[in-house]
């Protein structure tokens, strides 16, 4: 990267933090601006805004998912204005960014709900596409604006699905080394698995995330994976969940949990991960799964899938609904230890290439770029 100029930076997101997938995005490549550059933020909540960056509450009505986004857009454009270089939305949060992220398909999201799940979909879901998804497509079709696709398979999504016809570049997201490797397996089994009540030789998988995003699969192969556990972390109510483990007749071998801001524990208490979803753009936790050492068991939905070789970290199942071939795997994983131990080191090797510096030195490259093809249009203008 040639050396450029400081810029005036504002990121546009619903929410400030370090848990969720697109809110860590913008902490991990704030974070890394605010050294040499002029960063803002504008968003909804904050949560562990470092110093060195500055916040700007965007009111908005957060009663549900659709409220949110419709009633964040226009104030947060009001606020914006016209004075900074880059203007970085994620999503649908402003009118005309420079840059936008898109860090999901809302289309193929609720074409995988309908796969996973063989039904209709709710009201609620129903009038959330009805309004979000043409307003995704819009935003998405000024070519003015430079996208970042966060993997390849979102990108082909937007081309396809969007429309989308300006520049987009892809750039997967990056892992946080310092706490995400191999080490935080030694510190935290033996004390996690003592809180749950797993013994250290039951193969345990691990599923982080929405739990619509796959652990209905999951449960139902842990059914043919006699011995192993599986452990849920998510912020979705369990209930139907659990209801399913006991039709199912594994309870005693599932246990879920609520979210947490230390999921780096579980990572280091598990044997694998288990991700067998109908779609997620990217799906952060198989990289930081990775990274700590485990090896994945996904799908190729999965936008992350394609930084993976089947066989060599891990598996990659055809769907959620092949059961048999997510049983299979789940199995050579739990009965496999050299196996397992194998796949998790080639994991782990290959997310030390995947750095959030490595990310943020792209997207000032994309920055840059974006600029330059600015200017160029307005010489070409005058």
């Amino acid at each position: 990267m040639t050396p450029q100029g400081r810029l005036r930076i504002a990121f546009v997101v619903h929410d400030y933090n370090r848990v969720l997938g697109h809110s860590r995005y913008v902490a991990e490549l704030a974070e890394r601006f605010a050294a040499r550059h002029d960063v803002h933020v504008f968003a909804n909540r904050f949560e562990g805004l470092p110093a060195g960056i500055v916040a700007h509450h965007v009111p908005a009505a957060r009663f549900s998912a659709l409220a949110t986004i419709f009633s964040f857009v226009l104030p947060a454009s009001l606020m914006i204005g016209r004075s900074f270089d880059i203007v970085h939305a994620q999503g649908l949060t402003i009118l005309s960014p420079d840059i936008v992220t898109a860090h999901i398909s809302n289309a193929r999201w609720l074409e995988g709900r309908r796969l996973l799940e063989g039904k209709q979909l709710s009201w609620r879901e129903r009038l959330f596409a009805a309004l979000v998804i043409p307003a995704e497509r819009w935003s998405l079709a000024d070519s003015r604006a430079t996208a970042i696709a966060i993997s390849s398979t979102l990108r082909e999504d937007l081309e396809a699905g969007y429309h989308r016809a300006g520049s987009t570049f892809v750039i997967p997201h990056g892992v946080d080394g310092g706490q995400f490797n191999p080490e935080v397996r030694a510190r935290f089994r033996n004390p996690v698995r003592s809180e749950i009540g797993i013994a250290d030789r039951t193969p345990v998988f691990l599923y982080v995330g929405d739990f619509r995003k796959g652990i209905e699969p999951a449960i139902r192969a842990l059914a043919s994976v006699p011995g192993a556990h599986l452990i849920g972390v998510s912020r979705t109510p369990p209930d139907p969940y659990r209801a399913l483990a006991a039709t199912c007749g594994v309870t005693e071998r599932v246990t879920l949990l609520p979210p947490t801001n230390q999921v780096e524990r579980y990572y280091g208490a598990a044997d694998a991960l288990v991700l067998p979803t109908p779609y997620d753009a990217f799906g952060m936790v198989l990289t930081e799964a990775m990274a700590c050492g485990l090896p994945v068991i996904t799908t190729p939905m999965a936008g992350a899938a394609e930084l993976l070789t089947d066989g060599v970290h891990g598996f990659v199942v055809s769907s959620p609904a092949d059961t048999d071939g997510l049983s299979a795997a789940m199995r050579t994983l739990a009965n496999d230890g050299p196996a397992r131990s194998r796949m998790g080191a080639a994991a782990a090797a290959l997310m030390r290439e995947h750095s959030w510096d490595q990310v943020a030195k792209q997207t000032l490259d994309v920055y840059y770029n974006h600029l330059a093809r600015r200017h160029a249009g307005q010489l070409a203008v005058s």
